[in-house]
């Protein structure tokens, strides 16, 4: 008989022609068969193969099950406290019971984040950690009365944005709590947006929700939110490439004509205006950039990222806890600057010589809006800009209520001329524009 190539080929036909013989000589001639078929040179082609095509299935079942932003665990986990009463939210019956895929559409891992796009929203979830979460829920109870969550929402405001009147933000936050409107808020509902709260991000929309320049947030499930996608999520991009090297305007092709950039800019002047001071917080926007920034398909700015977007208390303890060496370590984001005390060793609070936000963003404006601009308009844009860009060094010698005015007549004069331009340009492109929706119930 000729030596097989597959020596369970070859076992097979053995036992099927020596079924009855004695289980001793079936081995052995088993056996040896096995070595015939393993001394073949076809052998070792045959077993080659076989390797390469298990590796292949095993990468593509890899490729095909694999969860790199964590879906199932994130669902597991928030329909499993869903359904025993530990959190609420508008998404929680689609997510746990109609079985709607929120999360089948992974885009990134940010941190702690995983996040999806669904529909017109950006998804963001917290992957379960359940010592982080057993920390948080030791400040609240089954039970809890109103006053007691208010002055739990106060300490905890005070640590995070200062000490200020923060009695309408509690207010709003008691009511968005209240998701299913019948005046009584439940344990699940409190402790669904007290962990929400803890989430940078979503703290900070949560803040600015009012404001038009902000996306919304339009609903929620535990530490699962919803966001309102940005079409465009930035206003340009200077990469240091041979290209850009070449042609040092590169970033500006494909962006839109005057018209609609004049009125995105309007949006950026009203964001400077929105966080120099927001219910009695100031905020300092450590992180800058064009990037931070984008819009939406009918040409109203909106922000695509908080990062660097802090308060005055944040920036103050995160750098004051610091220990230094040189000044190059009192730095906090890009543009947030202070000194390092050589005695102590400690970097010091309010950073300095900070360059006023509104500065910032007319240093974007400059490269973003101030081209093919209408003769009329060029001279007079160009000097408001100019002006404003130069606030920065007039910053560090002028009393900050003078300053302030200075940013405020500024502020006013470049959004009149951009404003009145705007009410001759053709402007179609503006009649689909919708208010800003009003946001769902966050929890």
């Amino acid at each position: 008989m000729r030596p097989c190539l597959w020596p369970v080929t070859c076992c097979w036909r053995l036992v099927r022609m020596k079924l009855l013989g004695p289980p001793r000589q079936l081995c052995k001639a088993c056996l040896r068969h096995l070595n015939e078929a393993l001394e073949s040179e076809w052998a070792y082609v045959c077993l080659g193969i076989t390797f390469v095509c298990v590796a292949l299935m095993v990468l593509f079942g890899w490729i095909i099950y694999r969860d790199p932003c964590f879906q199932w665990e994130i669902r597991t986990q928030l329909c499993d406290d869903y359904h025993n009463g530990l959190i609420a939210g508008a998404f929680c019956y689609d997510l746990c019971v109609e079985r709607v895929s929120f999360l089948s559409s992974c885009v990134d891992q940010q941190g702690n984040l995983s996040v999806f796009r669904w529909n017109k929203f950006v998804i963001k979830a917290e992957r379960p950690n359940h010592k982080k979460e057993g920390e948080k829920d030791e400040l609240i109870w089954e039970g809890m009365k109103m006053q007691d969550l208010a002055v739990i929402l106060d300490d905890f405001l005070r640590a995070v944005l200062g000490v200020a009147d923060h009695s309408k933000l509690i207010e709003r936050v008691i009511q968005h709590a209240d998701f299913n409107h019948d005046s009584v808020v439940s344990f699940g509902e409190i402790r669904s947006l007290w962990h929400l709260l803890h989430i940078p991000e979503f703290r900070m929309l949560f803040i600015f929700n009012e404001s038009s320049v902000f996306p919304t947030l339009n609903g929620s499930c535990g530490t699962m939110y919803a966001v309102e996608e940005t079409y465009q999520p930035y206003l340009y991009r200077e990469n240091k490439s041979f290209v850009e090297k070449v042609f040092s305007t590169r970033h500006r092709w494909g962006l839109p004509d005057f018209p609609q950039r004049a009125h995105i800019s309007l949006g950026l002047l009203e964001y400077a205006y929105t966080v120099r001071e927001h219910e009695n917080v100031k905020y300092y926007m450590c992180t800058f950039s064009p990037d931070h920034f984008g819009h939406t398909e009918y040409f109203e700015m909106k922000v695509s990222t908080v990062d660097g977007l802090v308060s005055e208390a944040v920036l103050n303890a995160s750098l004051m806890q610091r220990n230094c060496d040189s000044d190059t370590q009192c730095v906090y984001g890009d543009v947030c600057k202070t000194s390092c005390d050589r005695v102590t060793r400690k970097c010091s609070g309010i950073p300095e010589n900070y360059i006023p936000d509104v500065v910032r963003v007319c240093t974007v404006l400059q490269e973003y809006v101030l081209f093919n601009v209408p003769v009329k308009l060029k001279s007079v844009l160009s000097k408001l800009v100019a002006d404003c860009v130069r606030l920065g060094k007039k910053s560090r010698f002028m009393d900050p209520d003078m300053m302030a005015v200075e940013e405020n007549v500024l502020l006013d004069r470049l959004k009149q001329v951009l404003w009145d331009e705007l009410k001759y340009a053709d402007t179609k492109w503006l009649e689909k524009s919708t208010p800003k929706p009003q946001p769902v119930n966050l929890i």
